[in-house]
């Protein structure tokens, strides 16, 4: 037993995460800690938390969702309740007062290095801090319900809203700082309910409410926003648990029920209900004595009361309670399978229409909403050809071209990629992505007829069981990787700052591998050089194989100038092959493979060997070194010469050396390259020669600064007029337009047009693209113009926008 616990100690190791590679981690518990970065922040400032032990860095843009809100982590300091107020959230049990209990925060993100870095974050009290039970107390001077008490009903007609002391039930108050649905009141403005998209609500979708004077009282001033008479009663006197609202066309004026009124809650009802667990006296600590001073602030409350609208009239309501997409796995190196598992399911008030549902994609510039189609699916009628009326089920794949109520019509192409923050249902005919909000015609004020939801369940790729976990694809989910989103305080957000993953997306450029040119080397060499290289962004990370013979021992695999042993031929022996292998992985996991095959030589007593000496490229100016790797009997010296381009002296230090150095320089003007080529032989001391080897070493002329003096839309005529400079003054010195970002926040490529500016001599350049949409308005600076020896312009906004 004592060598079973102490195992942990052996020094040997396993599943250690590849070199810069990131790899996912999905937490949920309690929030111990949370920090705001400092000392000056912004509404979109990011900071750390703390969850089960481990430290989070929360990204600069991070907007956190809540139960029926979203806010950046800034604006949870913010609009923290006093006396945490801006000082910290009140959430975490490192908080002074500490909070009245603890606060569940599920923080998903990847590991970077030895970072742990969020990419989402949810929080509430507790994700499953729920309760049902039936209403048994109102009191409307207060604003709450009793829920789980004893029902005080009396077939006599003494009154059933009678408190039992000794089992009063659960009480509720519904948080709402702007008093839609009720009483205005809050504890905690963040676990608000949603005002816009019902959250309080009948089990079909209906608005609820709370009356803010008491129906039985006949000295109060009904409630007009929330009238009883939206909650027929049987002829009993009781209240029907099923109502179908009359066509608004033929209601007269004050007659109810009316759909374009909220329908009141009242005893009897039962509810499902979730919320925060607050104190009368606020939601800080400790917990009281007892419990009499502590209730549930609802930001959810469905009741089960069948509330339906007449088919086809407006309003008509609809709800969406589940909602899981899938990232696309296989777009992660490793992922397990595609996970591209997508679901939403929900209620609406009229089951004669179909549900259309839309993604939300938000533009990064300004965050203005843009409906991605993603298809439409049948309602359930009801018995007798249904189950359950006004209940609707997306679950893709969608495989018919006219929606059912147990199989949908897709988006075109079929993908639900790139994931949205948010969904839109749609009751067909009821709203549409045009539709003037004001005159949607809901219950108080809501707009009817759509329900947009926040994304909850993000299916992430999974690993091969075995290997390192993948890095959660966030580069793939735009709201993250570029920003557009907006709070609830209305804060626009752009890309996750620091970004978890290897490279934030927009500045990753693929990597390209070179294992070098094929090479000879003498039979029994040691320590032969690998000379690779490899161009692209980001950390790029080496990977040498042995191919043939595949058991050849490579020293410093994972560096680009590795070394091996030559394999040893007999004299008299035939030439052997070996071929090795270098992949290189870049930014975003994207990689490049190359070969290169050593030829190996019989034993020659007298003959050295040079490897082959890679190209070089430097830019003007540069000092170069060049370096010549031989085989055979010692001592080698070597004899340099240059064999092509513009004549250059170099330096061999000492003479025989297997160095020389020099610095090429290119006047200012010229604008293509030298190319210089170099041979070296090598020598034994009994005059034995080596065939010789050729490098080549290309030097880039100095790049010329690129200004845009003068960019001048005109809308009248879709055209777009540049006027640019380069400080290097040559007729063939050409300057090209780069894509741009228009202001439909699309990207434009000119070169459909010609982006080739045409040169008016003296360094000034003209562009004129008649056709071109606009470019993006300022403070936005989307134009950039590159020349064809490097110079690249500042990012430059329109100078001019004219009719």
């Amino acid at each position: 037993m004592i060598v079973a616990q102490l195992c942990w100690i052996s020094q040997a190791m396993a599943q250690l995460p590849p070199p810069g590679t990131p790899s996912q981690f999905d937490i949920v518990g309690f929030l111990q800690e949370a920090t705001l970065n400092g000392p000056n922040p912004t509404a979109t400032t990011g900071g750390k938390l703390k969850v089960n032990g481990h430290v989070v860095v929360v990204p600069d843009n991070t907007i956190v969702m809540l139960p029926a809100n979203a806010l950046t982590w800034q604006e949870l300091f913010a609009q923290a309740p006093a006396p945490y107020t801006n000082i910290a959230t009140g959430m975490a049990l490192a908080d002074s007062p500490a909070p009245l209990t603890t606060y569940e925060v599920h923080v998903i993100g990847n590991r970077v290095g030895d970072t742990y870095i969020a990419g989402l974050i949810f929080l509430s009290q507790q994700d499953l801090n729920a309760g049902a039970g039936y209403i048994n107390y109102i009191d409307y001077g207060r604003g709450e319900m009793y829920v789980g008490g004893t029902l005080n009903v009396d077939g006599a007609g003494v009154p059933r809203n009678v408190l039992d002391p000794n089992n009063p039930g659960t009480r509720i108050s519904i948080n709402d700082p702007a008093g839609r649905y009720g009483r205005t009141g809050s504890p905690d403005q963040r676990f608000t309910l949603d005002p816009d998209n019902p959250t309080v609500r009948s089990t079909t979708g209906f608005p609820m409410c709370l009356p803010r004077t008491d129906p039985n009282d006949p000295s109060a001033v009904p409630d007009a926003l929330c009238p009883e008479g939206n909650r027929p009663k049987d002829v009993t006197g009781n209240f029907v648990a099923t109502v179908s609202m009359p066509d608004p066309k033929t209601i007269a004026a004050g007659q109810l029920p009316d759909p374009r009124i909220m329908a009141p809650f009242e005893v009897g009802d039962f509810v499902d209900y979730a919320g925060t667990l607050v104190r009368d006296s606020g939601t800080s600590g400790p917990y009281p004595s007892g419990s009499s001073g502590t209730y549930i602030s609802a930001h959810t409350i469905t009741d089960n009361v069948a509330i339906y609208t007449a088919p086809g009239t407006d309003p008509a309501y609809v709800a969406v309670e589940v909602t899981i997409i899938g990232t696309g796995g296989l777009t992660v190196l490793g992922a397990g399978e595609a996970v591209v598992r997508t679901r939403f399911e929900g209620m609406t008030t009229d089951p004669s229409r179909n549900v259309h549902l839309y993604g939300l994609d938000f533009n990064p510039s300004d965050g203005k909403i843009s409906d991605r189609d993603w298809g439409v699916v049948g309602v359930d009628p009801g018995a007798p050809n249904g189950a359950v009326k006004g209940r609707w089920r997306f679950r893709p794949p969608c495989t018919v071209a006219v929606p059912t109520i147990k199989d949908c019509k897709g988006p075109s192409g079929g993908s639900f990629l790139p994931p949205a923050r948010e969904v839109r249902a749609v009751i067909e005919g009821a709203w549409t992505p045009t539709t003037d909000p004001a005159t949607t015609g809901g219950a108080n004020g809501i707009i009817a007829g759509q329900y947009r939801a926040p994304i909850l369940e993000f299916i992430f790729p999974e690993n091969v069981p075995g290997t390192p976990p993948p890095p959660n694809n966030f580069e793939t989910i735009p709201f993250l990787a570029q920003g557009g989103y907006v709070s609830s305080a209305n804060t626009l957000v752009g890309q996750l700052k620091p970004w978890p993953g290897r490279e934030a997306p927009g500045t990753c450029v693929a990597p390209t591998a070179s294992a070098g040119a094929d090479f000879n080397v003498a039979s029994g060499a040691t320590n032969v050089p690998l000379s690779g290289s490899a161009t692209g962004n980001g950390q790029l990370t080496y990977a040498w194989t042995a191919v043939s013979p595949s058991n050849t021992v490579i020293t410093n695999s994972t560096s680009p100038n590795a070394t091996f042993n030559a394999l040893t031929i007999a004299p008299g022996g035939a030439s052997q092959t070996m071929v090795f292998s270098l992949t290189v992985t870049g930014c975003n996991n994207k990689s490049a493979t190359s070969t290169v095959t050593v030829t190996v030589l019989p034993p020659q007593q007298t003959t050295p060997v040079i490897s082959p000496i890679a190209p070089v490229t430097v830019n003007s100016g540069t000092p170069v070194r060049l370096t010549a790797v031989g085989s055979g009997p010692a001592p080698l010296t070597y004899t340099w010469t240059q064999t092509a381009g513009p004549s250059q002296a170099f330096t061999q230090q000492p003479a025989g050396d297997a160095s020389i150095s020099f610095t090429r320089a290119i006047p200012i003007g010229k604008i293509t390259n030298d190319v210089l080529t170099f041979q070296v032989v090598a020598k034994t001391t009994t005059g034995a020669t080596s065939a010789p080897v050729s490098v080549t070493v290309t030097v880039k002329p100095v790049a010329d600064t690129v200004t845009i003096t003068a960019a001048v839309y005109r809308t009248s005529k879709q055209r777009l007029d540049l006027t640019v400079t380069s400080s290097i003054v040559n007729p063939n010195l050409t300057l090209t337009l780069q894509p741009y970002q228009t202001a439909l926040g699309t990207t434009f490529d000119p070169s459909s047009l010609g982006a080739t500016l045409t040169n008016t001599g003296g360094g000034t350049y003209t562009l004129t693209l008649v056709g071109a949409p606009q470019p993006t308005a300022p403070p936005a600076r989307p134009l950039v113009v590159k020349s064809s020896i490097g110079g690249t312009s500042p990012a430059t906004a329109l100078t001019n926008l004219r009719n």
